[in-house]
């Protein structure tokens, strides 16, 4: 017998073999760090290929970790937690959840291809100040073509999946949401899944997993030891970013006795950050290093602006993070529903 399962794995399989070409391309210019990251990027990719398209069904969805201190990837935030699911317009789903102590929570809904395709666009942004709460944080919302009343919010024909956003200025210490979704539409449970229906899965897990390849590496072009100036994410510009969003990059190059000094200043908003990643869009080791500040962790300085330093080695000065031994790698900064596009912060690059 001829299994489409064993077609479809034997693409995969091609793909996956393959992969190192996106970040071995001189044109890509990585250097030896960055190309061994990219060679465990590719099991941090299988994961969640696995756990989005094997494991998740729209029919019958579960919130899936994005990341976690092991396992990253499509830009993980050191202060935040994120879920992933599948969703389909012709069925209608409750997500359940009690918040206790996060800065921002949201859901955002993402339409395009059903195929694993990078998303189009953002469908609906559901943030925690469009939903009505209990006293208790608890909540109830519905997801729906048809919205009828106060915490239902409309799914468009074209929506395909969803990712939970929850942030915190002190994560380690802080309670994330419950947090649950159950389809209400009656469908019937197949089981267990065809060779058709397998095979299927895999070729959507396989499209997933190469496109996710073109989004990181991130350009090694940017300013080295600067920043580009931030810029809004827009709901029709393709991949999972969130409107509520402020974006800003830059990259570090650092010998043992440099470092950098950086002033950012931040209008009123939700959440603004500042964080370490490496080329391929992973957060540093922040159970090792303290890599990421935050609103709510960096002292001010008496203008209301901050001064932040990153090092290899450590400073005793306030606002300091580590590269991690990185000698270079990207800094990224986000605001959540700022008030006003910010400034671009500045930077000096200084010797001990």
């Amino acid at each position: 017998m001829a299994y489409q399962s064993k077609a479809a794995l034997e693409q995969f399989l091609e793909i996956i073999k393959n992969a190192d070409a996106t970040f071995l391309n001189p044109e890509k210019n990585l250097d030896e760090q960055g190309k061994v990251d990219g060679y465990q990027h590719i099991f941090h990719l299988l994961h969640s290929a696995i756990q989005f398209y094997l494991y998740n069904d729209p029919l019958k969805p579960s919130f899936m970790l994005l990341a976690d201190e092991h396992h990253k990837l499509l830009g993980d935030n050191v202060d935040a937690v994120y879920y992933f699911t599948q969703l389909r317009s012709d069925q209608e789903y409750i997500i359940k959840g009690k918040r206790y102590d996060s800065c921002f929570l949201s859901f955002s809904m993402y339409g395009g291809e059903a195929d694993g395709s990078i998303v189009d666009r953002v469908t609906n942004n559901i943030n925690h100040t469009r939903i009505e709460f209990e006293a208790d944080g608890s909540f109830e919302i519905k997801l729906t073509a048809n919205p009828q009343g106060k915490n239902e919010f409309k799914m468009d024909e074209d929506v395909i999946n969803l990712f939970t956003r929850e942030y915190f200025f002190d994560r380690f210490n802080s309670t994330e949401s419950d947090l649950s979704i159950e389809n209400i539409t009656p469908v019937e449970t197949i089981n267990p899944l065809t060779d058709e229906a397998l095979a299927k899965r895999i070729k959507v897990m396989t499209t997933f997993f190469e496109q996710s390849t073109w989004i990181a590496p991130l350009p090694v072009e940017f300013p080295i030891n600067d920043f580009l100036p931030p810029f809004p994410f827009e709901a029709d510009q393709g991949g999972f970013g969130t409107v509520d969003n402020v974006y800003c990059f830059g990259k570090f190059k650092l010998e043992d006795n440099q470092y950098l000094k950086i002033r950012l200043t931040s209008p009123e908003c939700c959440y603004w950050g500042i964080q370490t990643w490496n080329y391929l869009m992973q957060s540093m080791d922040y159970k090792k290093f303290p890599v990421g500040l935050n609103k709510g962790t960096t002292k001010a300085n008496e203008d209301g602006s901050y001064t932040i330093y990153l090092s290899h080695k450590k400073m005793d000065v306030d606002n300091w993070i580590s590269t991690a031994n990185y000698k270079e790698a990207i800094m990224f900064c986000r605001w959540l529903m700022s008030e006003e596009l910010p400034e671009q912060p500045t930077v000096e690059l200084l010797e001990f």
